[in-house]
């Protein structure tokens, strides 16, 4: 069943995890941990989780440790940033060397075998070039790197390469057929000599905002998602006009692409949007924004960030705590407005559930929404975890169902232990998250699987220690934390 309010992913419990990033026709999503590790999940048809095979994932997985060697010294690569297309995935490591798994067809992994990559392939066609963001649209991809410069490779349908041409030739039995562009190449055109910030991919169009906040786009133009008041397409960048102006504060600050609609933040951070962003009515198909407008709902509020899905539309304010979200179509629950309330609108509306909460990050894919949330808030505690487990009411150390009041639950996998029983035995229940001795293990055991050269492992006698100061979260109610029943349930009431 699809879950209809926010859960917090029971896996990540004891990780920081810095990103977490889907893609608006993406159905899997790419986790990346404060050391560099990546999780993943979802959909999984073209080995586009990168894990060794073609089977979905619904719960995360690690992807396996990759190594690399230099100056005769191996170490195992961090991850900074990541992006997911309709089938394929692209890492970036903290060198600056880029990683790919997936489908690989139209050349969207940067070579030329036009198979399927069960497992991340570093990208060697961007030769010395770093990496230090990326974005992809459903079948290509755009890396930014350390010059502030965008390379495109994939497939040029529609232009969406911005190269000045969709790749299109007349194959036999009048086929029309697009060519893959398996080596990166620079965009140019009106970007040449710019300094590149962000850039943000839809479907088959791109974003891309310079360091003067004026913002570029190109590729499908179809309901206006490029902002220039006419559905053509286009082979190269061209500025939007409204962020062109003289005045800096009418300028860019954000940007987002959603599947179908464009969005962006002025430097007051005001919201603004252009393209299909519903289904019907002003902004649907038949009358889609076709240059940037704002929202009468949102007028007078300031944001931080935003970001678009498939149908969905997020944004986070920059001073009050709470999440707003809306979409036409969002059959799956995707705006998580909370069990029996409306799935689907039309008008931006505060998350209920989530009122109260800061979150840092948004990312929209197709059929799910992911949050990053601040972790020391005390609030957190009423969030219901996911997967719900089966609840064990007794001590796992002791086995006896007696004296539950004193019982300590394992912030990850909800089994109880007697405050006499933990090791170290503990005589209050501690203000940080705890852990358990069958979770403790488990997470050190995968730390020591992935140290490599220059990294610390820690030794067996450290199992079962207070946790790291990284692991601190909402100070917990109570002479013990909630019963297992209530911790997993979504009747809580808030």
């Amino acid at each position: 069943p699809n879950l209809e309010t926010f859960h917090l992913i029971r896996e990540f419990s004891d990780l920081k995890i810095v990103k977490a990033i889907t893609g608006p026709c993406a159905a899997h999503s790419v986790f990346i941990t404060d050391d560099g590790d990546v999780w993943v999940l979802g959909r999984n048809e073209k080995s586009q989780l990168g894990v060794g095979d073609m089977e979905p994932h619904a719960f995360p997985m690690k992807v396996p440790t990759i190594y690399t060697t230099n100056t005769k010294k191996t170490t195992h690569v961090k991850f900074v940033d990541a992006a997911v297309g309709r089938h394929h995935t692209i890492l970036i490591a903290e060198n600056g060397a880029a990683y790919g798994a997936g489908d690989n067809k139209m050349g969207q992994l940067g070579n030329d075998s036009h198979k399927e990559h069960l497992s991340f392939v570093q990208i060697s066609s961007l030769g010395k070039e770093k990496a230090r963001h990326v974005s992809c649209g459903a079948e290509f991809t755009m890396i930014l790197t350390e010059k502030d410069q965008l390379w495109a490779f994939g497939s040029p349908e529609y232009g969406q390469l911005g190269n000045k041409t969709n790749g299109q030739y007349l194959q036999q039995s009048n086929r029309l057929v697009h060519i893959p562009q398996t080596t990166p190449l620079l965009v140019g055109g009106q970007l040449k000599d710019k300094k590149i910030t962000q850039v943000s991919c839809g479907t088959n169009h791109t974003l891309a905002l310079t360091d003067d906040g004026m913002v570029y786009s190109w590729g499908f133009g179809g309901y206006g998602r490029l902002g220039h008041s006419k559905q053509e397409d286009l082979w190269t960048p061209m500025p939007i006009e409204h962020f062109s102006g003289s005045v800096q504060l009418t300028r860019a600050a954000k940007i987002a692409a959603g599947s179908s609609f464009s969005m962006a933040l002025d430097g007051q951070h005001q919201f603004w949007l252009w393209g299909k962003w519903k289904t019907t009515g002003d902004g649907g198909g038949g009358t889609p924004w076709m240059y940037p407008r704002t929202l009468y709902d949102l007028n007078g509020w300031s944001f931080k960030m935003l970001a678009g899905g498939n149908v969905t539309l997020f944004c986070l304010p920059s001073a009050e705590p709470c999440t707003i979200a809306w979409g036409q179509g969002a059959v799956h629950s995707e705006l998580g407005y909370g069990e029996g309330e409306a799935r689907s609108s039309t008008k931006p509306d505060k998350i209920r559930p989530l009122e109260g909460l800061t979150m840092l990050d948004v990312s929209c894919g197709l059929g799910h929404s992911l949050l990053l949330s601040n972790p020391s808030q005390e609030k957190l505690q009423d969030i219901p975890k996911w997967p719900v487990l089966e609840v064990e009411e007794h001590c796992i150390e002791c086995l006896s169902a007696e004296d539950e009041e004193s019982m300590l639950l394992c912030d990850k996998c909800d089994s109880g232990t007697h405050l006499h029983c933990t090791v170290p035995r503990l005589q209050v229940v501690p203000d940080v998250d705890w852990f358990c001795q069958s979770c403790t293990r488990t997470k050190e055991k995968n730390k020591t699987k992935t140290s490599g050269d220059g990294d610390v492992a820690p030794s067996p006698s450290s199992q079962g220690a207070k946790p790291s100061a990284k692991r601190k979260a909402p100070v917990a109610k109570g002479n013990a934390k909630k019963s297992k029943a209530s911790h997993g349930s979504d009747d809580e009431s808030e």
